[in-house]
């Protein structure tokens, strides 16, 4: 049975090699997603180079979709992982400030080396406008959440670690009920437009979609590097996105339903909902939608999904998505050609049983 949807794997360390590449071709995968929050594309050229020999020996045009940085909130760099843990207290401090200390400071240097108890974060400069002691402040999507304390000085807050896991460098950062004003796009995101020509990019994903002037403002930056052909993703991340739906639906070609950081905006019993919502919003104005974020999740560990998971592929083919993604589960799982051959069959029983059904 021919898919009639778009299936997008992430592509990345794990599955960067030709034989995996092909194999996930093979499986049913379509195109392929390109995360830009930690990188640039000619930092990415070697596995692209592998992703379109391939394509090209398969006789297969792909796609290729960039995630830009967009306007997201992300740490700095860290020099080692951190493993936090409940209850651990670590700093929070800005940017330039923790470049400062760390070329200044012993005490810095240990700290950030790994060689003391505790724990530095660099954090963007503006969010210390915005820090109150009291506030939630959740870090990689919600997977870990700190609790802020009184500030020590104006670019240092202290914090109590409320849900741990291990952290690695520019996760995103935010604060809970507070929405902090930023540009639409970094100077990043401006050099990286300049080369999707180069890299036969296809799609553009834009993070952290507010309202249609984002939108129009990605836009007037791709016609005047004479490519408006290449299509725009609009990321409903924040409740701002989902309250401006309806304004954003004809200034771009798809809407993604981006769970991660939209679960962090509302409370995670709401996200149903607020998909359905989206969902319905999106048919109605015939807009093509996608749904992502955590399809496969266990499977960046495990060989087998759970049940949970292959139902809700299969709800959001019933509910008239166009395109599937898988994002970490290709990207750094331990199983990405699995991963893909799970999403395109179970997305293939979807289509059969909505024709049967329907």
């Amino acid at each position: 049975m021919k898919h009639s949807l778009h299936l997008y794997g992430t592509l990345g360390p794990a599955c960067a090699t030709k034989e995996k590449i092909r194999t996930m071709f093979l499986s049913g995968m379509t195109g392929m997603r390109l995360n830009l929050s930690h990188s640039n594309l000619d930092d990415c050229k070697d596995w692209l180079q592998q992703y379109y020999e391939v394509s090209e020996r398969l006789h297969i045009v792909p796609e290729l979709l960039v995630d830009l940085q967009g306007p997201e909130l992300r740490i700095g760099t860290l020099d080692i992982p951190l493993s936090l843990s409940e209850n651990d207290l670590i700093f929070l401090v800005s940017e330039k400030s923790f470049d400062k200390r760390k070329e200044n400071s012993a005490i810095f240097s240990r700290i950030i080396a790994g060689e003391d108890e505790l724990s530095i974060i660099p954090c963007p400069d503006i969010l210390f406008s915005y820090f109150d002691e009291g506030q939630e402040v959740k870090l990689n999507d919600g997977k870990i959440v700190l609790e802020l304390s009184a500030p020590l000085e104006e670019d240092i807050f202290c914090a109590k670690v409320k849900k741990g896991g291990e952290l690695t460098s520019r996760k995103s950062i935010a604060i809970k009920d507070v929405t902090v004003p930023l540009p639409v796009l970094t100077e990043t995101d401006k050099q990286n437009l300049k080369l999707l020509r180069k890299y036969h990019v296809t799609g553009v994903m834009l993070p952290f979609v507010r309202n249609a002037d984002d939108l129009i403002t990605l836009r007037k930056e791709l016609c005047a590097d004479g490519m408006d052909y290449i299509r725009i993703f609009a990321k409903i991340e924040s409740l701002e996105g989902v309250e401006n739906l309806p304004s954003l639906l004809p200034f771009c070609d798809e809407i993604v339903i981006a769970r991660g950081d939209l679960g962090n905006a509302i409370p995670l019993p709401k996200l149903p909902a607020i998909q359905k919502q989206i969902a319905m919003t999106c048919l109605r104005a015939k807009k093509p939608f996608m749904v992502v974020t955590q399809m496969l999740a266990s499977m960046e560990q495990n060989p087998v999904p759970t049940r949970a998971e292959v139902t809700d592929i299969f709800q959001a083919v019933l509910d008239g998505a166009s395109s599937l993604m898988l994002t970490g589960e290709t990207a750094v799982g331990a199983y990405p050609e699995e991963a893909i051959k799970i999403l395109a069959q179970t997305s293939e029983e979807a289509l059969r049983f909505k024709i049967a059904k329907f």
